[in-house]
């Protein structure tokens, strides 16, 4: 075998070091929007009215909130959906499902920065097989090597694998967008919805269960930030608020909650503590799926304030009791 000149060696060493170096990175520091010299590019799309934007499908299912638990992802997402009443529910057939994920950070699942792509999967595939025409794996990440983030965290291989289309838009390269008025709204008025959004006929939150610095905790009402294009302008306003309000331009048909395991401090991208409930909420009311979280780090959702000004501006109820809670086994 010929030996490998010294300075091509060091030439491909380097090389590997900057791409290493890129993802880790792109795995541990938030993208543009965090001060005045580091914005992110906005490319204001034409106006959209709030009645373009797909409504929840409305269901009366046996429990409009569902916490199960247990070791298998996959399992516990289809006993869950079972017990909460079945997607024949949302009447999915011809339609098209768009699955708003975490996928924000190039950190395998073990680390909790993600929603779990082994949920991810299953949920692709309990959609099709409910009769969904097209299964969209959607998410709006503040970095900007999306290929690489997706291969860390898994969610791409496991999104494409089970069926789905996978759009998931950079901090730098936002996709285009609508801008919808959003009435009442004092902290965000307006706001530029991604066009993925309006093309789905039924949308479906699954956050990622985990600690958040600047909103205390990341639940399924902050993970609609990421259907808006510029993200970052929810952190030079008020936050709590403008999370809140963005829950009421936009609502899912369902919450599936990732709580399998949780980050527990260094959030949102971490590395951190870990703990593991072994939970999936699932929910019709995200006010609720995210009260019931809290109590998965010891607060109450008094705490959290878009969870109070959510359940204020009627997206939901604190008292997730009330809706029939079921806790099951899988």
């Amino acid at each position: 075998m010929q030996q490998m000149d010294r300075r091509k060696f060091l030439g491909k060493a380097g090389s590997v070091a900057v791409g290493l170096g890129a993802l880790y990175l792109a795995s541990t520091i938030p993208g543009c929007g965090n001060n005045a010299s580091d914005t992110c590019p906005v490319d204001e799309g034409p106006g959209a009215t709030a009645e373009e934007i797909p409504s929840p499908v409305q269901t009366a299912p046996p429990s409009g909130l569902v916490v199960v638990k247990g070791a298998d992802p996959a399992m516990m997402l289809r006993k869950g959906l079972e017990v909460w009443g079945g997607l024949t529910a949302l009447n999915l057939a011809g339609k098209k499902v768009l699955i708003k994920v975490n996928a924000a950070f190039a950190r395998p699942p073990e680390d909790a920065t993600t929603t779990n792509p082994e949920l991810v999967a299953e949920a692709v595939r309990q959609f099709l097989a409910a009769g969904a025409s097209k299964v969209t794996v959607f998410d709006h990440i503040l970095q900007d090597l999306v290929d690489q983030t997706l291969e860390a965290n898994g969610i791409g291989q496991a999104a494409k694998g089970a069926g789905a289309e996978v759009v998931v838009y950079a901090v730098r390269k936002p996709g285009q967008s609508r801008t919808v008025q959003i009435p009442g709204a004092t902290a965000l008025p307006s706001a530029g919805i991604l066009e993925e959004i309006f093309q789905a006929d039924v949308i479906i939150n699954m956050p990622k269960i985990k600690h958040h610095g600047g909103a205390k905790l990341s639940l399924a009402m902050k993970n609609f930030i990421g259907i808006t294009q510029n993200m970052g302008n929810f952190h030079n306003i008020e936050l709590h608020r403008a999370i809140a309000e963005i829950n009421t331009a936009v609502r899912p048909s369902l919450v599936i909650a990732d709580a399998t395991s949780i980050l527990l401090d260094h959030g949102p991208g971490g590395p951190g503590n870990v703990a593991k409930p072994g939970q999936v909420i699932i929910a019709t009311d995200p006010v609720a799926a995210d009260s019931y979280a809290c109590g998965l780090f010891g607060m109450a959702p008094a705490n959290i304030g878009y969870i109070v000004y959510g359940e204020q501006l009627g997206v939901g109820t604190t008292d997730f009791n009330s809706l029939g809670l079921k806790e099951v086994s899988a």
